[in-house]
C-alpha cells in the first residue's frame, strides 16, 4: 500500500469535520442571535409595563391614601381592642390558646403562667368523644 491510498480517506474525514464544526458554529451563532431578539423584545415588554403601571398607580394613590388613613384613624384601633379580647379570651380558656399561638396573638411561655378557670386540661380526653367499638 502506498500513501495515497491513505490521504483521501483522511482527507474526507477532516473536510466531513470541518464541515460539521462549521454548521456548528452557525447553530451557535444563530441561537445568540435569536436569544439577543428574544431579551430585547422581553425588554421592551418589560418597560411598557412598568409605564401602565405608573400611571395606574398615579389614577389609583389619592384612594389608597384615604384608605390607609380612615384605618389608621378608626380600624386600627379596633383591631388592637379585637386582638386584646381574644389574648384575654385565650388566658382563661386552654382549648383556645393553640388557635392564639399558632396565630402569634400569644407566646408559648404565656400558657404555662396563666391561669385557669377548672376545665378539663385539654390532653384528657373525655369518654364520650372515643370512637365506639364494633
Amino acid at each position: 500500500m502506498n500513501e495515497s491510498d491513505i490521504h483521501p480517506t483522511e482527507h474526507s474525514e477532516l473536510a466531513d469535520l470541518r464541515r460539521q464544526l462549521d454548521r456548528l458554529q452557525q447553530a451557535v451563532i444563530s441561537a445568540l442571535v435569536l436569544v439577543i431578539v428574544i431579551s430585547g423584545a422581553l425588554n421592551l415588554f418589560l418597560l411598557r409595563q412598568v409605564k401602565y403601571s405608573r400611571t395606574d398607580l398615579a389614577v389609583i394613590r389619592p384612594e389608597a391614601e384615604s384608605l390607609v388613613a380612615a384605618y389608621t384613624k378608626t380600624g386600627a384601633p379596633a383591631l388592637a381592642e379585637i386582638i386584646k379580647q381574644f389574648t384575654a379570651y385565650g388566658r382563661t380558656h386552654p382549648n383556645f390558646r393553640p388557635i392564639l399561638i399558632k396565630y402569634k396573638l400569644m407566646k408559648p411561655s404565656e400558657t404555662n403562667a396563666a391561669p385557669t378557670t377548672g376545665a378539663a386540661p385539654a390532653s384528657i380526653i373525655h369518654p364520650a368523644a372515643l370512637p365506639k367499638k364494633k
